[in-house]
């Protein structure tokens, strides 16, 4: 982000709310939010509606306003005053238009993305590097002579900048690095890094349909990391700046942006990922192609987990929002319906009518709800049905999975249709972050198996607690023995 636009940055100068009126206006970032403050001596006119708005601050920084909604407007004996919500702000050598396909490339980091990306051997120190000296040396001693000492250290990058490319339905992935040096001095030197992921689309495409984009690659990288991506330090690349070197990409800086979990929760471990792209590369591209080719058809039921994996604690909406998850998937990931028996299907048809035909009550459409999806696949089916898909080779490391997930549904229909007899909610109360874990493992886990992931290698390796995969792995056998103890009714041994 340009150096001046930052949080808590207050900027002033003039800004466009119709085309050809100027007026002086304040514009606060704070924390998670944007507010813009209009000046003019005579009544301002501006709708209520979404609205976009230009502007240039006194240090002569383009400003682009999108989707502005009018918060409030009051007047003093000397002034008028309108004051605005902008949800997005781009600050740049340029102005965006906002509806028109003018973004060229959209690219952000994020604070796991180097684990994501674990390019371990781009950067590095030289062990003994007492021979290289003269050498690396060669150029400087021209001009003035330097001395080498006993204890020398040479750090270095390897130059080479691109890390994974992938041409998906978004668009070209490019994920890359960005290093930052100075030439070094009485101070010392140093190399930083940022890993840059990049969406660079077939044609160019509007604002929106960019943020579009980037919030479906986010639903994969939360997926790869096991928590929550925030994308920050996004840029957009703009049809004029793509060729050009003069213009600068666009800085965007967005009110209330993603959540993710601060600090170490859930931190991911480069060898605990599902997916390696830096040793395994085609495997990551194929997923990746996969995955984001269904997006539009599970989108829905991917947000839902991503704002599972959003919560930092257990409740008993997070259970049922993971039960629900499963109910949905599109028709193609989920078993087929059974075709009903010709006397059952003549029933059906025939009570569906006499309802039809009733006065317009509850009970009467809860009637007819529950004889329209005779012979379609209930949600113990779709649940049962993802992880039979994914399980292969896996029993002996969950076994009795499916256990668990029947009574992770009989809990989610304790809170949703009331208690039963047949189920002692009483009992698996204890339970329900372990129920709720096994929901949204077998969710993830299945939606990465039917997009090519095989499992051999996580299956057989070393692992900790650094996903979502491994953290249910880690004392599943002991929680799942303690759990059946609760359910059965006696104390589990020690």
């Amino acid at each position: 982000m340009d150096p001046a636009v930052k949080k808590g940055s207050i900027l002033h100068g003039w800004f466009e709310p119709n085309p050809g009126q100027r007026l002086h206006g304040q514009l606060r970032i704070s924390g998670s939010s944007t507010r813009l403050r209009l000046h003019d001596e005579v009544a301002i006119d501006a709708p209520d509606r979404l609205v976009h708005m230009r502007g240039v601050t006194a240090d002569g920084i383009n400003v682009t306003c999108v989707d502005c909604l009018r918060t409030s407007y009051g007047h003093t004996m000397r002034a008028h005053h309108l004051d605005l919500f902008p949800h997005y702000l781009l600050t740049g050598d340029e102005h965006l238009e906002v509806e028109a396909e003018h973004v060229r490339r959209i690219t952000f980091t994020g604070a796991d993305m180097a684990s994501i990306f674990y390019d371990f051997d781009a950067f590095g120190t030289v062990i003994r590097p007492e021979p290289l000296m003269d050498r690396i040396l060669e150029g400087v001693r021209k001009y003035r002579p330097v001395a080498v000492g006993e204890w020398p250290q040479v750090s270095y990058f390897t130059g080479k900048f691109n890390i994974v490319e992938v041409p998906t339905a978004l668009g070209l992935i490019r994920v890359s690095h960005a290093p930052s040096f100075g030439s070094g001095g009485p101070s010392g030197v140093s190399i930083t890094n940022q890993i840059r992921v990049g969406i660079e689309p077939d044609v160019p495409i509007t604002f929106h349909e960019a943020l579009r984009r980037l919030a479906v690659l986010r639903r994969f990288l939360s997926l790869a990391a096991g928590r929550p991506q925030r994308p920050i330090d996004v840029t957009i690349t703009t049809v004029s700046g793509y060729d050009s070197a003069e213009i600068r990409p666009l800085q965007l800086l967005w009110s209330y942006p993603p959540k993710r979990l601060k600090g170490l929760l859930h931190r991911p471990s480069p060898g605990d990922l599902p997916l390696d792209p830096i040793r395994y590369p085609d495997e990551f591209r194929d997923v990746l192609q996969r995955w984001l080719v269904k997006d539009e058809a599970m989108k829905t039921a991917r947000s839902r987990f991503t704002t599972c994996l959003e919560k930092s604690s257990y409740s008993v909406d997070r259970l049922v929002a993971a039960a629900n998850m499963f109910d949905l998937l599109p028709s193609d990931e989920v078993p087929v319906a059974r075709g009903l028996p010709a006397d059952v299907a003549t029933f059906r048809d025939d009570a569906l009518a006499s309802l039809a035909a009733l006065p317009d009550t509850d009970d009467r459409q809860s009637a007819m709800t529950a004889l329209e999806i005779l012979g379609k696949p209930s949600l113990p089916k779709k649940v049962r049905h993802r992880w039979e898909m994914a399980a292969q080779g896996l029993e002996s490391i969950f076994p009795e999975l499916e256990f668990v997930l029947v009574r992770a549904i009989r809990c989610r229909n304790h809170f949703v249709h009331g208690p039963s007899r047949n189920f002692k909610f009483e009992r698996a109360e204890p339970f329900v972050p372990f129920l709720t874990d096994a929901l949204e493992f077998v969710f993830a886990f299945s939606d990465l198996v039917a997009s090519g992931w095989t499992t051999h290698r996580w299956a057989t390796t070393p692992y900790g607690d650094g996903h979502l995969f491994t953290r249910f792995r880690w004392g599943y056998k002991d929680t799942l023995a303690a759990f059946k103890a609760s359910m059965a009714g006696v104390a589990a041994e020690p």
